[in-house]
Order: structure tokens, then sequence, then C-alpha cells
């Protein structure tokens, strides 16, 4: 009997790395359960989340606010960073909502859109329609226009602007504000200066990118120490 209880108690916990939304939008202060072992966490004002979990235990989700949902975490769940937990709010009861019975739901899934076709972001698009040169066989002057006037490069910086904000977000959804400021030594004051400087880093970002979690805690040890240092400096 205590082989079988050391031998659950050594059972490594996953930790998932969560955020809450409605439609695009972080939801903060919701309750985010895990039923299986009764930990209980709270999402901050963006609607990240990190709770200790396993793939089987049954997650609940709420707040006066919104509509309660409970669900069983999944394997996938955890290679998504952040897991995304969509919510609604209650703007009118219904009698049942059962939406995870589907699985992944998106626009190839529901047919929307053809699958395996490439998803640009708003961003992109801008780029891509400001510099497309033909449409078929004839030569559009479009692009022509843009490229003189510099609208082309505007819609360059601001495609370089969302990738990086991209990568802010999601640095924001593997370390929360307490946990960069307790583990790394960056006040709080200067957590958003820092995430910034991170996402300056080549070899961060391609650690993001390759959503290598053991080698990101090693860069954000050293990145920490050099941005303090910068910061001592000034």
């Amino acid at each position: 009997m205590l082989f079988v209880t050391l031998t659950a108690l050594c059972q490594e916990k996953k930790i998932l790395e969560g955020k809450v939304v409605s439609d695009v939008t972080g939801v903060p202060n919701v309750y985010v359960i895990n039923k299986t072992t009764g930990l209980e966490v709270k999402t901050d004002y963006k609607g990240f989340f990190t709770i200790e979990a396993n793939p089987g235990d049954k997650l609940v989700v709420y707040n006066a606010k919104i509509i309660v949902r409970e669900f069983k975490l999944l394997p996938d769940s955890f290679k998504e960073q952040p897991y995304v937990i969509s919510v609604n709010y209650n703007a009118y009861e219904l009698d049942e909502v059962v939406i995870d019975k589907y699985g992944k739901i998106d626009a190839e899934t529901l047919g929307l859109v053809p699958k395996g076709l490439l998803q640009r972001t708003v961003a992109e698009r801008r780029l891509y329609t400001a510099g497309a040169f033909s449409v078929g066989t004839v030569i559009g002057l479009d692009p022509i226009i843009n490229a003189i006037s510099g609208r082309t490069k505007m819609l360059r910086r601001a495609y370089e602007t969302e990738k990086k904000e991209t990568i802010a977000d999601n640095i924001r959804g593997i370390y929360n504000e307490d946990e960069i400021t307790s583990q790394y030594g960056i006040p709080k004051e200067y957590v958003d200066g820092f995430i910034f400087y991170l996402v300056e880093d080549e070899s961060f970002k391609d650690a993001i990118k390759k959503d290598n979690k053991q080698y990101i805690d090693f860069l954000m040890m050293n990145l920490a120490k050099e941005y303090l240092k910068l910061k001592d400096e000034k």
C-alpha cells in the first residue's frame, strides 16, 4: 500500500497554460477549477491562467457573468500554447449547451474554407493584396502605386508589428506577470518592456516558434539578467 501511495504521489502533473476568451477578447476574473484534483485558479486581466492538470481531468470554468462550462481535458489540450477556452456571457439562459462533443471547431472543420488553405492574418492579407502584381494574366496598377506612395512599406511594418505582438501574447500565455517577477526578478513595472525585449531576440523567437519550453526557460534566465543589467546602466 505504501508503494502504491508513493507511486500515485509521484505521478507528475502537467502544467496547462490557457486563456479564457469570449469571441477573441480575454475574459478576466474567471475561476478555472480542476474538478478532479480540487485545484482552483483565476484568470488574469487578459484572461490567461496556469493550472496543474493531466489528460482526463475535468475542468470547470465559471464566474457570475458567463455560462458555466465543464469538460474533460484531452492529450491534445496540452499541445496548444495557450489552450483557448471559449465562453459565452449570460445574455440569456439556455436549457443546455453542449459544444465540446464536436471536438475542434474552426473555419476549416465547418467547411467555410477549403481544407489546407493558407489562412493569413489581417496584416498578412493587406500586405499580400498591396503587393499582388497580377490577377490571372492581368497586371494591376495598385501594387505599383502602393510601392511609390509608401503604402507597401507601411503595411510591411504593420505586419512585422503584428508578428511581434503575436509572440508577446504567446509569452504571456506561458508566463504570467507574477511568475516573471518572482522567477526572473523583473519588477512589475518593467514586465511589458521585458516581454518586448524578448520578442527582439532571434533565438528566443525561434524557441517560441518550436515550442521548446526547456530552452525557453534557459533563455528567459539569461535574457532577464541582460535586461536588468541594461536597466541598471541607464
